[in-house]
């Protein structure tokens, strides 16, 4: 019995590992959409066996980031412009709702992170870095909201959030220089935080609205994601 439970840890592991390995990799773009993820070839990379790999593949699906062919082979989504407008009605029904909360509450030791994140962005100048900390950003307001079920429906959505957010500015790099995005997200964060510390709900919900509302309507224009084709 005690062997059986230590080879079902072991392939727990083994399996976590992948998955946090794969998701960065697709997060990153190491692996581009549309890009299949054979399991033969991923189990090779890591030195690991198919088993793991298709289950970590399951978990990555169920996030969002990878689907499945009628042939069983796993590749990473394409993001088209309707995915992106239903996960920025997503953040504009959760993110206001978020920095209510979080103004009721004001927990102080949440904001001093929060004030640390902002320090944090405006030393950055690669935008990955920009994105890594603009989302860190929000998963530390909902974390000031004290609200479980809130934070678990923003984790839930974390992955793909993050993917979207790294092609959206990789398309707005090419128009815009990097120090203007970070100028800009440093901008709204500063105006959020401080409504949030002041404990004003109405404007932060609002803020945190017009914040979202602001890049939902970025995202739709974006060359990064083309309308989903009916073929």
């Amino acid at each position: 019995m005690r062997v059986e439970k230590a080879i079902a840890f072991a392939r727990t592991t083994v399996t976590t590992v992948a998955t946090e390995h794969l998701r960065k990799e697709i997060v990153c773009g190491s692996v581009q959409p549309g890009e299949t993820l054979p399991e033969s070839r991923v189990g090779e990379m890591l030195g690991v066996s198919r088993a793991p790999i298709r289950e970590a593949l399951t978990l990555l699906e169920r996030e969002g980031l990878v689907e499945f062919d009628r042939r069983g082979t796993a590749r990473v989504c394409d993001f088209h412009l309707e995915d992106v407008r239903e996960l920025g009605l997503m953040r504009m029904v959760l993110e206001p709702a978020a920095s209510r909360l979080a103004a009721e509450r004001r927990p102080q030791a949440d904001l001093g992170v929060i004030e640390e994140n902002l320090h944090a962005l405006k030393a950055v100048s690669r935008l990955d870095d920009v994105t890594r900390l603009d989302l860190d950003f929000h998963r530390l307001i909902f974390a000031a909201a004290g609200n479980r079920r809130l934070m678990r429906a923003w984790e839930n959505l974390l992955s793909q959030f993050s993917l979207v957010m790294r092609l959206f500015h990789e398309s707005l790099e090419r128009r815009v220089q990097t120090s203007n995005v970070r100028d800009m997200t440093i901008g709204a964060h500063t105006e959020l935080l401080q409504a949030i510390r002041s404990g004003l709900p109405e404007e932060a919900e609002a803020l945190a609205r017009q914040h979202t509302t602001y890049w939902l309507a970025e995202f739709s224009q974006s060359s990064a994601f083309a309308p989903h084709s009916e073929a």
